[in-house]
């Protein structure tokens, strides 16, 4: 569209638009104005809670300083011409009634330079830049009043200069960065990396199989692990990932025993066999997350006020008492902080993660762990079903009131579970409101850069299969719009990534072997009983592409 204006031709005109996707529209003016200002999601950010109305947007175009003011910001994105697009936004708006909308303005530059990043939510954007400068990884902008442009346009220079050889690479070359996953590197900072530890700690994600929502957990989990050893590592050099996370699949027999702790024959020196109690997978993790606290609970005299402080515990309060009752390695490496450090700040983070969590009868499973996942700590420290059997070993807080059990505070929770195995809905809400529910859908924009990085090696240029993920793109959204199915019965990009089969098969002939494979058998398990099948099969079937 650049191209057009600055060879003299105006978005209204249908000549604008000979060489893009909106030439064959009947009104290419209204289709491209549509897809870059009023849909939900065009390509560089969703609108998110910001909405022009139809008739409104419709307006919109019909102004011609509107138009003028976005046709000079296509042609130049800068300064200049973001705030007389700006001006002409408010101006039309309040002609119109509409609502300012500051998000849909900035997302409208985002389509027309990577010298600002699609990050447009100035809220979202300001907390990644406020850490990247709190962290000293950038320089704060010299502008005294600098807002969402001036701060945008700081931090992609600066991207753009760290990248500078990997963006300039020939376009053969596989480790060549494309310019827009600076933008998109800016997202992934602001949904993971800004400030991560004050996130909810218990997570379920959930969506429909295929759409990587365990291999998200795990690698969210080893990115967090990551910042923490980056910052505060030194205090246990020898501390690894794999002893800070754990892994367990829940099934429909999976209960408190194997959770917590419950009773299990064990032999005896004599060659005989007793019961006796023995921790489940989650109570031995908490022992081991739970160290710092424990050893600060057991202080002579004041631990158990102090651990009951913890969120707010400086090394200060701690100092006395490393060397003396506590014992734990680390702490004479924490004593060399400075004393107004919070010990919540810099203990490790462990991360327990819970695949298909909805499997198991949960209640069964939890049990009287509902109160301990809200209120954490020793302060939230509960008696087990079987406290009482709890020995020395088996016991996880001795307390005057005999052995308990807490979730420490660094533990963070995370489950994954598919939608259609059983509804979201399934769980109570005591259990829902304890957890944050992030959906995770097919990752489209994923699949496709996958496959182009695969299809731009040598060995692979004569049969690309980059058009793989606008077939599943296409055979979605027929699933979407059938009133038997909809979102929750999607195909994941998963089922597309890494594909096993030959380098020698076309693209076609790839498609066909992955329909029937992976994918015509899951939507036929899908339609089953429900006398559908044999009207939609051939609709996705020819979704898909496959004639």
């Amino acid at each position: 569209m650049r191209e057009a204006l600055v060879a003299g031709h105006k978005l209204r005109e249908h000549s604008a638009y000979t060489n893009t996707a909106f030439a064959e529209s009947e009104d290419p003016w209204r289709a491209f104005a549509k897809q870059l200002i009023y849909e939900k999601t065009n390509g560089i950010s969703s609108r998110g809670q910001s909405v022009l109305s139809w008739e409104n947007f419709l307006r919109f175009i019909e102004e011609n300083s509107f138009v003028l003011a976005l046709e000079e910001m296509i042609k130049a994105p800068n300064r200049e011409t973001f705030d007389g697009f700006s001006a002409a936004w408010e101006m039309v708006r309040q002609k119109h009634g509409a609502s300012r909308n500051p998000l849909l303005i900035n997302r409208t530059l985002a389509a027309c330079t990577c010298d600002v990043s699609s990050t447009v939510n100035g809220a979202d954007f300001e907390t990644v830049f406020a850490w990247l400068v709190n962290e000293e990884l950038i320089a704060p902008t010299d502008a005294l009043e600098a807002d969402w442009y001036d701060k945008n346009v700081h931090l992609m220079g600066c991207l753009h200069e760290v990248f500078a050889h990997e963006i300039s690479m020939s376009d053969n070359d596989p480790k060549k960065i494309p310019e827009q996953l600076l933008s998109i590197f800016v997202w992934e900072l602001s949904q993971n990396i800004a400030n991560p530890f004050s996130l909810k700690k218990q997570v379920v994600k959930y969506g429909a199989p295929g759409t990587g929502k365990t291999y998200s957990a795990k690698q969210n989990s080893r990115l967090l692990f990551s910042i923490w050893q980056e910052k505060h590592g030194r205090i246990d050099p020898e501390l690894k990932f794999d002893q800070c996370s754990e892994i367990v699949q829940f099934h429909p027999s999976y209960g408190y025993e194997d959770f917590i702790e419950g009773l299990r024959p064990v032999s005896t020196l004599e060659g005989s066999w007793q019961l006796r109690l023995q921790n489940g997978i989650f109570k031995r993790f908490c022992q081991r997350a739970g160290a710092w606290e424990i050893d600060v609970y057991q202080i002579p005299g004041d631990g158990p006020d102090l651990a009951a402080k913890w969120p707010e515990l400086t090394l200060g309060q701690l100092k006395p008492h490393i060397g003396g009752s506590l014992q734990h390695p680390s702490w004479q490496n924490i004593a060399t902080l400075d004393d107004s450090v919070k010990i919540a700040d810099v203990t490790p983070p462990f991360f327990f993660i819970i695949d298909e969590i909805n499997r198991a009868e949960l209640s069964r499973v939890l049990g009287e762990l509902m109160l301990c996942i809200e209120y954490r700590g020793t302060q939230g420290a509960i008696s087990t079903q079987y406290a009482a059997l709890n020995t020395g070993e088996s016991t996880m807080l001795n307390t005057a009131g005999g052995p308990r059990f807490f979730i420490p505070h660094n533990v963070y929770l995370i489950g994954t579970m598919n939608t259609i195995d059983r509804s979201v809905e399934s769980f109570d809400l005591a259990l829902r409101r304890r957890f944050r529910w992030e959906r995770i859908d097919p990752d489209i924009s994923t699949l496709r850069y996958h496959l182009t990085q695969r299809d731009v090696l040598q060995a692979n240029r004569s049969r690309p299969w980059a058009k793989l993920a606008d077939n599943l793109e296409a055979l979605n959204r027929a699933i979407r719009q059938t009133d038997i199915l909809g979102p929750d019965y999607e195909i994941g990009h998963a089922y597309l990534m890494n594909l096993r089969y030959p380098n020698t098969l076309s693209c076609s002939e790839v498609r066909s072997r992955v329909w029937e494979d992976s994918i015509e058998p899951l939507l036929e398990e899908y339609l089953r009983g429900s006398g559908r099948a044999e009207g939609l099969m051939p609709e996705f079937r020819k979704a898909f592409g496959i004639a």
